[in-house]
């Protein structure tokens, strides 16, 4: 049997079944490399990546991060089941949280070049990911989060003096 290339499709109608006890065996039934969610995973990222706008390199770097994170959240929002199942199945086996890491790395890598700049934005990101979690398609919990994260980041520079 001919394996099936993920598009926006399919993993539209994959997402219907993200969170039923199913969903495994139907990402086997649609690519019978699936059985190992490790390739799907891969997959699932490889595409997202080829959906979601990089940030202006004019805007200031609060603001590449606040969009940079809104922006690939806006594109899992069409999938956030499989996006939730992700994070659960992540929980379950951390070496697919290495997998998920390098693509978020590369995400932000590509539009961040300070190092500071990229350990924030994995901060709040991850922040933001579990307000996301529970917030609705608006996404206003997730945006005042994130207001709220380089708030409390530039009180502590300010402290700091950085």
């Amino acid at each position: 049997m001919k394996s099936k290339v993920i598009n926006n499709n399919n993993l539209k109608d994959l997402n219907n079944f993200a969170h039923s006890d199913k969903f495994l065996k139907k990402l086997k039934s649609f690519n019978s490399d699936y059985e190992n969610f490790e390739i799907f995973l891969d997959d699932f990222e490889k595409y997202i990546e080829t959906q979601i706008d990089t940030p202006s390199l004019k805007l200031n770097s609060q603001d590449k991060i606040f969009e940079g994170i809104i922006n690939r959240l806006d594109v899992l929002s069409y999938y956030k089941k499989i996006a939730i199942r992700v994070y659960l199945e992540t929980q379950k086996n951390p070496k697919l949280l290495i997998t998920l890491n390098k693509y978020i790395h590369k995400y932000f890598r590509g539009f961040l070049k300070s190092p500071i700049d990229l350990g924030t934005s994995y901060f709040i990101y991850f922040y933001a990911f579990n307000i996301w979690i529970e917030d609705d398609e608006s996404m206003d919990k997730t945006m005042a989060a994130i207001g709220n994260s380089f708030e409390g980041i530039n009180k502590i520079k300010a402290f700091i003096k950085i």
